[in-house]
């Protein structure tokens, strides 16, 4: 009866050994996908902080043109009014 009861708990022992080991694979694939997707938002993130500096570098462009137009048009007013 010994014998039989040390061969059922080995035989448990091995069962259990087996599915930690599956889980341990599971969760790994799961940890690598987890990953991966990190790494693609990453990718994203970066791709977007490109795209904010091009649109900002733009405005800035935009502004200074602005600036420009709005004090060559301050100046024809004074060279107008001077020629009154």
């Amino acid at each position: 009866m010994d014998k039989v009861l040390l061969i059922l708990l080995f035989l448990i022992e091995i069962i259990a050994f087996a599915w930690l080991i599956l889980e341990a694979k599971s969760s790994r694939k799961q940890r690598e996908q987890i990953l991966a997707v990190e790494n693609q938002i990453l990718q994203l993130e970066k791709t977007i902080i490109s795209m904010e500096r091009t649109i900002i570098r733009k405005v800035d462009k935009i502004n200074h043109l602005t600036r420009r137009e709005k004090k060559l048009l301050e100046n024809e007013k004074i060279i107008k009014h001077d020629k009154r």
